[in-house]
């Protein structure tokens, strides 16, 4: 054996040695790994039973606010409906009494004009104390005042 044959074998035994820590190692951490995996498993699969039942828990939540809303869609068609209907039932009287009301109210325009009546609208308006005589002479020396605003509201 020659100096090189003895160095060649040393060198393979330290590589050899070199070799069986390095593997030592590995196994030590998959070792490792294979804890670490074990315990998130312990700890995520309470989560994950958890996860699971809120999930369901959120679905009939959702089916009971979809049904709510189909009836709330339900009512508010049949609302709607209602209206139209009594819109079309009223719709005619309602047009009826509006025009009566402003030919009424034109009527008695007319009447306190002309002077029929407006001892009748008139004191009722303007009663504040004052004695009739009064009214009338202001009454007169409006209507023969030309820059005077008609203050009758209408």
């Amino acid at each position: 054996m020659n100096s090189i044959s003895v160095v060649l074998i040393v060198v393979a035994i330290v590589g050899l040695v070199v070799v069986a820590m390095a593997v030592q190692s590995l196994i030590s951490t998959l070792r490792s790994l294979r804890e670490t995996v074990e315990d998130l498993r312990r700890q995520t699969l309470p989560a994950i039973v958890e996860l699971r039942a809120t999930v369901a828990a959120a679905n009939g939540e959702i089916a009971r606010v979809d049904s709510l809303l189909d009836t709330a869609e339900e009512v508010g068609a049949r609302v709607e409906a209602t209206s139209r209907l009594a819109w079309l039932v009223m719709r005619n009287p309602l047009v009826k009494l509006a025009s009566a009301s402003v030919a009424s109210d034109r009527a008695a325009r007319r009447l306190t004009r002309d002077g029929v009546g407006s001892e009748v609208v008139m004191p009722l308006a303007l009663d504040r104390g004052d004695d009739v005589a009064d009214r009338r002479s202001r009454r007169q020396r409006n209507r023969s005042n030309p820059n005077r605003r008609d203050r009758r509201v209408g």
